[in-house]
């Protein structure tokens, strides 16, 4: 073979190295993809043979949605709820049709309206707000509708504000409770025993405090319903691992100055709701 026989033949080599090179890549590829099967059908079957662990359910959730509640309130616990295979969550309508709900900005759209609710709820989720909340316990309705699926209800439950209509509906007599912590001192006034903590339980009722509370409410509820393994995986998938920038998360921690000042931008809806939930 001469020198430029050898280089043609050395040439048209090197022209099929890259589809040997993608055709390996492809194999691979597609070994990979198998391990990666057989990997997550083992971790299935790991977990749904694992002790304590109840993989699938058929819980039923009515989250109640009215003009000006919170987004976050809602949005954090339905993504928790949202995790238990097997149940079903209703986002319940105020009113008889499917229309997007504001909820201070966002609009959050129904797939149930009231008459559609079931009253056989393992969940009666209730979310919180701000003026919204006060015009919802200032709504009979809307309260009457909250005293009749409770009724039934496996699980009474709110976070923030929430709790304030669950007082309004005669729920709280008698029982501890946590709200937001600018409302706390209103909950006597349903007959409930404050308590600054994040979830509180009390037989059936569950109240979570403000905002992100939400997310430790929304874990206990699914640990009560599936183990407390299954809510761990919920929070490892969600990378619940809260490190916050300032350490003002609650009145006992903020500085008196932001404190004080947050306290006062609150005073006059905190009067209207004290004055409402003296309303019989």
């Amino acid at each position: 073979m001469n020198r430029r026989q050898f280089t043609k033949y050395a040439l048209l080599a090197g022209g099929f190295l890259p589809f040997i090179n993608t055709a390996k890549a492809l194999e691979n590829l597609e070994q990979r993809k198998i391990q990666a099967k057989a990997a997550s059908t083992k971790a299935h079957h790991d977990f749904m043979e694992a002790k304590d662990i109840k993989m699938m359910g058929d819980e039923k959730i009515a989250m109640l949605l009215y003009p000006g509640f919170y987004a976050p309130d809602l949005i954090n616990p339905q993504f928790i709820f949202s995790s238990l295979m097997g149940s079903k969550i209703f986002l319940v309508s105020p009113t008889d049709d499917l229309k997007p709900v504001n909820a201070s900005g966002v609009f959050i759209t129904p797939t149930h309206t009231q008459s559609e609710c079931p009253d056989d709820l393992d969940i009666l989720f209730i979310p919180g707000g701000a003026a919204g909340t006060l015009k919802a316990m200032q709504d009979e309705k809307f309260i009457n509708f909250i005293k009749s699926k409770a009724a039934k209800a496996k699980f009474i439950t709110s976070v923030c504000t929430g709790s304030l209509l669950l007082g309004k509906a005669g729920l709280l007599k008698g029982k501890k409770a946590t709200s937001h912590w600018s409302t706390m001192e209103i909950l006597p006034k349903f007959g409930a025993t404050p308590v600054k903590k994040r979830v509180v339980w009390d037989g059936n009722i569950v109240t979570g405090g403000g905002v992100t509370a939400g997310l430790d409410f929304g874990l206990e509820i699914v640990a009560a319903l599936r183990g407390n393994q299954y809510a761990q995986a919920i929070q490892l998938q969600m990378e619940y691992d809260p490190a916050p920038p300032f350490d003002s998360g609650s009145p006992d921690k903020a500085s008196p100055f932001v404190k004080e000042t947050v306290k006062g931008m609150f005073a006059p809806l905190i009067l209207d709701m004290e004055v409402e939930s003296e309303v019989s």
